[in-house]
């Protein structure tokens, strides 16, 4: 069962990685990397939530799931980090460290929306009452 969100992990993985690849001399200009912040907040949430609804996994189960996309590419990352300058190399190198703050971002993220909120607060709800 968990393969598959390993295997999407991947997928997420290998997409941030040609998107910085290629494109990360743009995305991580001063301006821009904060809007990079910013937007990864809904883009994530689309590719966790939006594979929890399809495979119906239920809220007890989204944290693991959560953790089995995230890790993959935190590992696969330790290396791309370690060389930047062959799979980075239009990043210049003073722009690694803000790479590796929005890598951190968006894994945290990712853990983050597996955690089930709506049941925790409906269940504190509860308790008040």
């Amino acid at each position: 069962m968990f393969r598959n969100y390993v295997l999407w992990g991947i997928v997420l993985w290998l997409g941030a990685t040609l998107l910085f690849r290629y494109l990360g001399h743009l995305l991580l200009g001063t301006w821009m990397s904060w809007v990079l912040f910013a937007a990864a907040v809904p883009l994530i949430y689309l590719c966790t939530a939006l594979v929890y609804r399809w495979r119906n996994v239920p809220a007890s189960d989204r944290l693991l799931c959560s953790c089995c996309i995230a890790l993959p590419g935190m590992l696969l990352d330790i290396a791309s980090l370690l060389l930047p300058g062959q799979v980075f190399p239009a990043i210049p190198e003073e722009r690694i460290p803000v790479l590796a703050a929005w890598l951190l971002w968006a894994y945290s993220l990712i853990v983050l929306f597996g955690f089930p909120w709506r049941n925790a607060l409906s269940a504190r709800r509860r308790s008040i009452q």
